[in-house]
């Protein structure tokens, strides 16, 4: 705005001087006529020399102007290039130069609002694991991806606009666009492109991006509401991570059902609708229960059993997942006290890890219950290592402080597992059961597993087969070195009173499902 000002005082200024450089030009010449005119005899020859001296003078200051004009001329143009120079800097993100938020969101409603029929596409890119790379390999690595993502969305899809919305939040805008199917192909091969290999700080990667789309008109006229629905799909499309998703009407409708679901879940947190059930974990004879695997249930009256699966990510999305691990907290420490002799296993959030008083409240109900922490075992999935601070480690250290054992679920089913097994010791890992499943089958997955159990002897910590649901399975895990076993071969998740059984009733249990 300020820019346009000058640039309107300018033409100003520079409108007068030209009139009056035309005027002193126009008199010069008029002198000059009238001197050929003496020279002719047309005009008394008395009238020369006051002609010579005026035409003298009114080329001196004729000159003066010129030189004048043209020397504030170039400090008003270097004075109005240093300000365009910097009002552009203000509107470009000095890290990726990409254009900054407002004046991005400010193209995109320009645009939005003047395209009429024409198709345009608002697409949402979310950096994945950008703290992970930070904390891992410093902020200039983490600075230089952000870079490498506003490059190759440049290289990828010319003509784009790219704008960096926050940290790790970018945003496309791409107009005149024959279809979604063109955006969606073009996007996913944006994804494709980014998951190539490219050195950052002199070390080779791979950056992974999710993404969401929203097309303009076909979903909305206005500039806001493409944003909102962009980022409902973007949200829908990080559920797997590495995806792009288009916005439909039914995202929508599941939006809504979620906000539903997450009242109905306060409600039934207060109501005492969920419960706890147990899965039998045995030891390496196949038939001493050592421990139980908590997994909460929720018994809605009137949907019926509604999966953990459905609503602990609708808890995780919202502040109820600090409910909902409290309520497990406290209802599995209970069912523990009752059950005197074996450990207790609960799944952790990653969500609840980030809380900074979550070890404290922990401690907190184990000395209210009177249970020893040795048998309280919390388990945790590789992901949560991917965006792994300080808040999380400083609580799992005060867990292990306080005596609970911390088991790593899920081993080999994410990428992080090996560097971080090196920084925090477990006491047990669980092996995926995806390789418990294919180890009969697959010479690589048996030596995968082969590995984990040599490792973890190394390491000293017990390692875990879930997943188990034939003998053949159970064998084969026990000759690969695992010292428990988990699964259906030994018990399905059940009520406490009905899970914990008898050598015998487990027996009398694997014959009714081998037949």
């Amino acid at each position: 705005m300020a820019l346009g000002k000058q640039l309107q005082t300018a033409l100003s200024v520079s409108r007068r001087v030209s009139l009056l450089v035309g005027a002193l030009a126009a008199s010069c010449l008029a002198t000059a006529m009238a001197l050929m005119l003496v020279r002719l005899g047309t005009l008394p020859v008395s009238w020369q020399p006051g002609l010579l001296t005026g035409l003298v003078s009114e080329t001196l200051l004729l000159l003066l102007i010129v030189a004048v004009g043209f020397v504030l001329m170039r400090k008003s143009l270097a004075l109005m290039q240093g300000e365009e120079h910097a009002e552009n800097s203000a509107r470009v993100d000095p890290v990726t130069s990409a254009l900054t938020r407002a004046d991005f969101l400010e193209e995109l409603r320009r645009r939005v609002q003047t395209s009429g029929e024409r198709r345009h596409a608002y697409v949402m890119l979310d950096l994945d694991h950008l703290k992970a790379l930070n904390d891992t390999f410093g902020h200039s690595a983490g600075d230089e991806a952000l870079a490498q993502v506003v490059r190759i969305c440049r290289e990828e899809l010319p003509g784009a606009v790219v704008g960096r919305l926050g940290g790790d939040e970018f945003a496309l805008l791409l107009t005149d666009c024959s279809s979604r199917g063109e955006v969606v192909q073009g996007v996913k091969a944006l994804l494709d492109r980014l998951r190539q290999p490219v050195q950052i700080n002199g070390r080779t990667m791979r950056l992974s991006a999710t993404a969401g789309i929203a097309m303009a008109p076909d979903d909305t006229h206005i500039a806001l509401e493409l944003v909102n629905l962009a980022d409902l799909a973007l949200y829908k499309a990080k559920q797997a991570r590495g995806t792009v998703l288009s916005y439909n009407a039914r995202m929508l409708v599941d939006d809504r059902y979620t906000r539903l679901l997450t009242r109905e879940l306060r409600a039934a947190i207060y109501l005492n609708q969920l419960d706890m059930h147990y899965q039998p974990i045995v030891a390496q004879d196949g038939e001493e229960q050592t421990a139980f695997e908590a997994l909460i249930r929720w018994h809605h009256p009137l949907r019926g059993t509604i999966p953990p699966a459905e609503f602990i990510s609708v808890a995780e999305q919202s502040t109820l997942i600090e409910e909902v691990g409290e309520w497990v907290i406290r209802r599995v420490i209970r069912d523990a006290v009752r059950y005197g002799r074996y450990q207790f296993g609960i799944n952790v959030s990653a969500v609840q890890l980030k809380q900074p008083g979550f070890a404290a409240f922990v401690a907190g109900e184990l000395a209210s219950a009177g249970l020893p922490a040795s048998r309280l075992v919390l388990e945790i999935t590789e992901t949560v290592f991917l965006d792994f601070g300080s808040v999380e480690r400083a609580n799992l250290d005060g867990l292990r402080a306080a005596g609970v054992m911390i088991v790593l679920d899920d081993f080999g089913s994410g990428f992080a597992s090996l560097q971080y097994l090196r920084k925090f010791h477990f006491d047990c890992l669980k092996i995926d059961k995806s390789y418990v499943h294919a180890a009969g089958s697959s010479d690589v997955d048996m030596t995968f597993v082969t590995a984990i159990t040599e490792l973890a002897r190394a390491l000293g910590t017990r390692v875990l087969a879930e997943g188990v649901e034939t003998e053949e399975q159970y064998l084969i895990m026990k000759a690969a070195g695992c010292q428990r076993f988990q699964g259906y071969y030994f018990g399905r998740p059940a009520s406490l009173p009905d899970v914990v059984t008898s050598p015998a009733s487990l027996e009398r249990e694997r014959r009714a499902i081998a037949g």
